[in-house]
């Protein structure tokens, strides 16, 4: 049996991208490194180098004479993450329509359902998780490597929490079935392997992105089976 040990450095990158992604650590906030020692007992070293794998990851940024802070994601730079993940989710959609199973259909018409009850019950943890297990399926499928990881590499620039434009509730429910009802087209278009209809849902509908929208759906960087 092979045992999988975190190194420090790994236990403090972990750490730290929970406070992040749970909002505990907000954006613009700045990182008490000293008061990271002591909450966690470690020496700065490995928070040094977990810092820095953060700054690469595009999580954190470090400014002068004030260290590392959370950093913000604007709203022009969501945009643009969006319209380049509708074009390369379109396209893994579209190439994926030939590979997929019965069993694949069978499994995001699963998800959706259980979307809509994670909805009805206010449970949006589980609803995002569904959601990002959802978009793997086809992404995953698809054969291209290359395409899986850039899209992975465009999603990771999210933190796993919800933005929010609104604080109104019934706002951010609203969008969360406006969403699912679109998981329900993609999985209409796979089903009758509509290539070009897939692809123009995906790059022109649904990962449109409209500031009247008011919530920005929270992604992560995931292996195929969103573990």
């Amino acid at each position: 049996m092979v045992l999988n040990y975190k190194t420090l450095k790994e236990h403090v990158y972990l750490y730290l991208y929970e406070k992040i992604n749970s909002g505990t650590i907000k954006p613009k906030e700045k990182i008490n490194e000293s008061q990271l020692c002591k909450d966690i007992n470690v020496s700065r070293t490995p928070i040094r180098e977990a810092l820095i794998q953060l700054e690469d990851e595009g999580y954190i940024e470090r400014l002068p004479r004030r260290g590392f802070i959370v950093k913000e994601i604007s709203l022009g730079k969501i945009k643009e993450i969006f319209q380049i993940l509708g074009c390369l989710e379109g396209f893994a959609a579209s190439i994926t329509i030939d590979k997929l199973t019965d069993k694949d259909l069978e499994e995001m018409r699963a998800l959706v359902k259980k979307m809509d009850e994670a909805i009805a019950d206010k449970k949006i943890t589980d609803y995002f998780r569904l959601q990002r297990n959802f978009h793997n399926i086809y992404i995953s499928i698809c054969g291209n490597s290359e395409l899986f990881d850039l899209i992975a590499s465009l999603k990771k620039r999210f933190v796993k929490k919800a933005y929010f434009l609104s604080e109104n509730q019934g706002i951010l429910y609203e969008t969360m079935e406006r969403n699912n009802d679109g998981h329900k087209r993609i999985v209409e278009f796979l089903e009758k392997g509509d290539k070009s209809g897939v692809e123009s849902y995906l790059r022109e509908s649904h990962w449109r992105f409209n500031g009247s929208s008011n919530i920005i759906s929270p992604f992560e960087s995931t292996k195929p089976n969103g573990v």
